[in-house]
């Protein structure tokens, strides 16, 4: 069989196992993950090839995290911000949404935590060029721009990575059964050294080295799980798992299951087998 490769801008995974607790809609406070945050500036790169402790950085974890939005790889400096995600059809106007990215021309972004009348309370990293996390509020037209990703419901309190509850439906995988996953999904997260992937769906939460899979049985797919590319995955990118595979172990509290996968035994979410 033809070796599959990984490939990564990262150092290592950075965003790895960071618990967040339910909130409403309103400001949340500095919740990026304590790797990026103890390390100095601009040394390390996060899972969207941002430099930590930049604005950008704070913004895609944040969308990560509380959105459940995957921010596209390549958005790189937040002077392009508004332009790039008008290009790629996300919509960009003067109405400020909870959960929506406050877009300053001048070269920095923001999250909005909430909205007041005309103003607009944002929480961001590196303001004044202090790479610390900062909130403020602000009038809403002091913003060059607000892009809508996946806005937030006012009405509706946000989870970011809770602990998963059992899962009581598929019962009928155990110990011993075979499985099989007929998902598409996308690399969150890369390891170049041992040639493996990660993706949060298939983990059942932020993925981490325990859910590392082998590259070589995946095919890189399209979004829709059309195979195409070149079969070099990378963080962004999405696949599929060819084959079937035995259950080596269930662990009923967090929905997980171990298998091996190519030459790795990994921990992947119950609920995205099927009996094969």
């Amino acid at each position: 069989m033809k070796n599959k490769l990984v490939t990564s801008l990262l150092t290592v995974s950075l965003v790895s196992g960071l618990v967040v607790n339910t909130v409403n809609a309103a400001v949340i406070g500095d919740d990026y993950p304590a790797q990026l945050k103890k390390a100095a500036p601009d040394t390390l790169v996060d899972n969207w090839t941002m430099y930590n402790r930049e604005c950008v950085s704070f913004v895609a974890w944040r969308l990560h995290a509380i959105n459940k939005f995957e921010l596209p790889i390549g958005f790189g400096s937040a002077v392009s911000w508004g332009a790039q995600a008008r290009a790629k059809g996300y919509q960009v106007n003067a109405t400020p949404k909870i959960g929506s990215v406050a877009w300053f021309a001048a070269g920095h972004v923001a999250w909005v935590a909430d909205v007041k009348g005309d103003n607009v309370v944002i929480e961001e990293y590196n303001y004044n060029y202090n790479h610390n996390y900062h909130q403020r509020t602000i009038n809403k037209r002091d913003v060059s721009g607000y892009i809508h990703f996946k806005d937030l419901s006012t009405n509706n309190a946000v989870t970011a990575n809770t602990t998963p509850k059992p899962h009581t439906n598929n019962t009928t995988i155990k110990v011993g059964t075979t499985v099989k996953f007929t998902g598409v999904y996308q690399v969150n997260m890369v390891n170049s050294v041992k040639n493996s992937v990660a993706s949060d769906r298939l983990s059942g939460g932020k993925s981490t080295t325990l859910n590392l899979i082998d590259a070589v049985p995946l095919d890189e797919t399209t979004s829709s799980g059309a195979k195409s590319g070149n079969q070099v995955l990378a963080v962004g990118e999405y696949f599929k798992v060819n084959g079937r595979y035995k259950v080596l172990a269930v662990d009923p509290a967090s929905n997980g299951i171990k298998v091996k996968i190519g030459s790795y035994e990994t921990w992947l979410d119950i609920r995205q087998a099927t009996v094969a």
